[in-house]
Parts: C-alpha cells; structure tokens; sequence
C-alpha cells in the first residue's frame, strides 16, 4: 500500500513539473507575440516659465457718479432705468420748467430794454462831448452825462447776466448723464421735488473697468505701471483668463496689512464683466526655468496628472505635479527631469507596462 502511494506522489509531482515548463513556454510565447503600440515620443526640456503670485481683488468702475440737479422743480419724465446704457449728455430726468422759462422770457426783455438804454446813453455821450468842445457845457455837467453812460452800458452787462442765469435755470431743467455708461439706479420718480444739489440717478462707467488688487509689501517691487495681469471671475469659470494693465500704484503701503493697493485697466467693450465682481488675479513676479511637455501627453484623473514615458521600449505610468499651461505645452513642476522621453500625444492603447514602438 505504501508503495501504491509514493508511485502516485511521484506521477504527480512529474505532471506538476511538465505543467509549469508548458506554461513558462506559453507566457515566453505571449510576450514574443505581443504588439507593439505605436506612439510619438518626444525628449522633454526645460525652458524659462513665468512664475505667479495668487492676488484677490475686485472690479470696480473707472468712474462712478450721483448725478445732482443743478435746480429745483418737480419731477415731469424720467427716461431711464436700471441697467439702461447712456451716451455723455443724455437726459435722465426732466424737471418743470414753466418757472424757468417765465423768467427766460423776463430776462430776454429785460436785456432788449437795457440796450435800448445803453444806445441812447452813447449818443447822449456823444453830443456831451461836441458840446464840451464848443464850450456849450462845462466840465462837470461832462463828468456827470459820461457817468449816466457807463452806468447804463453796466445795467446792460448785468441784464445779459440774468438772462445766461434764466437760460441755465432753463437748462438745469433737463438733467443729463455727465458721461457714457450705465445708469446703477434712479432715485427720484414722477411728481417728486427736486431740490438744488439733490441727486437723481446714479451713473457708473464700465468701459473700461478697474481691477483693486492689494499687493503683499514682499512683492511690491516687482509690479510696475504697464504690467500685465491675468485674472478670473467667478461668473465664467470656463473661460480664458481675461487681461489685464496695471496703470495706477498707490503712494503708500496700508500700516495695518502691509500690503499696497494698485489697480489695473481692463477694456470692457461688450459690457460682460460688472462692477464688484470677485477677481482671482495672477501677477508674474519672475521666470524659472522648468520641465515642458505637450498638452496632450498629460492624462489628468481628478487631481491626479500623470504621463507615459518610454523606457526600454515599454510606457511606464509617472505621476506629475503640473504648473502654469505655456501656449500648447504645460509646465511640469515635479516628476519629470530634463531629457525623459515620454509618449506626446496618448491614446486609449497606451497603458502602463505597454510595448511601444
């Protein structure tokens, strides 16, 4: 019986052993038929990449108006609305003129009558002097006919002032947007009275808008008028970063916060970006040279990036730490060194452990 057994121990450790050389053939097998992938490769570099401090800031109007009345009156038409564009000099609200226009037309006559006098004044000087030279008058009779002269010429000059002051009162009736922009809100509606200096609409200038970045005091020497900025807003997350020129530094640093307030100019022709919308702005404050790769080399799961290189002629998986994108490459910040070779452009068959060509 013992026998019976160590024969069958035996056959079965001879057929487990041609088992295992069958399949060290079969995996040898595999691997000489297996196809080789097709890729690009490309030797990575370094170049100089513009380096970026992370700033918070806010747009705000280039200009911003609460535009008086210049007169009194009731409220007779408003013409604009929240939100409604206005080119320099149009109307927003009309006040009642009746008022104003009487005392126009008051004025007006009252400047016709004063030239009257002012030219009958004249021609009486006129005569004075002829007859100052014939002897037919005396000196002060002279004196006192040229004084009646010039204070009528001087009534005539303060009428013409009242009726400039009657045609502005007619004027301020009608008051306009002291430039182009868009109205933020009306403040006084139809029926209500308008006291001089009381304000009527508020005006702001979006085209073009100011971007308030406050800047930490260890990187103010590197901002400098003309500087471009990029920046983001929250109401277009999948946009390109809009641009930017910084145009005003302030004069000091603020004591509390040590940081200096500076602006930048962006254009804003179409009206998209609106007053007091949260910026996050990038500022180059330098360059460092640093690892380059094509866009297309990168796949990105989540917040993993990762690339393929190629080493003995197999696409090995290597984590990447990426930075800023430069046109169509992308900056690697970690995981790649200078003349790697990785695979430019991947596709679904490019794997890690895969054979490529």
């Amino acid at each position: 019986m013992r026998s019976v057994t160590i024969s069958v121990l035996l056959a079965g450790l001879v057929a487990g052993a041609g088992c295992g050389e069958n399949l060290s053939h079969a995996d040898a097998a595999q691997r000489r038929a297996e196809v080789a992938v097709k890729v690009e490769a490309v030797t990575v570099g370094e170049k100089p990449v513009p380096q970026f401090v992370t700033l918070t800031g806010s747009l705000a109007a280039n200009r911003s108006s609460q535009v008086a009345s210049d007169g009194a009156g009731k409220v007779t038409e408003t013409f604009v609305e929240r939100g409604t564009l206005v080119n320099a000099g149009a109307p927003l609200v009309k006040l009642d003129a009746r008022s104003a226009n009487l005392s126009a037309n008051e004025a007006r006559a009252m400047v016709q009558s004063a030239r009257v006098q002012e030219e009958r004044a004249k021609r009486d000087c006129a005569r004075a002097k002829d007859l100052l030279s014939q002897q037919a008058i005396n000196q002060a009779e002279f004196d006192r006919m040229t004084a009646d002269c010039q204070g009528t010429a001087a009534q005539a000059q303060a009428a013409i002032a009242r009726e400039d002051l009657a045609a502005k009162a007619v004027g301020d009736a009608l008051i306009r947007a002291p430039f182009a922009g868009v109205v933020d809100q009306r403040t006084v509606d139809v029926g209500e009275y308008v006291r001089a200096g009381n304000a009527v609409a508020t005006v702001v200038e979006i085209d073009p808008l100011r971007l308030q970045l406050t800047v930490p005091e260890s990187y103010v020497g590197k901002v400098i008028e003309g500087q471009k900025v990029e920046f983001e807003v929250a109401a277009y997350p999948n946009e390109a970063p809009f641009q930017a020129t910084v145009k005003y530094l302030g004069a000091a640093m603020r004591t509390q916060s040590r940081d200096l307030i500076v602006e930048a100019v962006i254009a804003n022709k179409g009206g998209k970006l609106r007053p007091g919308m949260f910026a996050v702005a990038h500022l180059q404050v330098g360059e460092l040279n640093q690892v380059l790769v094509p866009a297309g080399a990168v796949r990105q799961d989540s917040e993993l990036a990762r690339v393929f290189v190629v080493r003995d002629g197999r696409a090995e998986e290597q984590l990447v730490q990426l930075g800023r994108r430069i046109g169509t490459d992308v900056a690697v910040v970690s995981g790649l060194k200078k003349g790697d070779k990785v695979v430019a452009k991947l596709t679904d068959d490019v794997r890690d452990g895969v054979k490529v060509e």
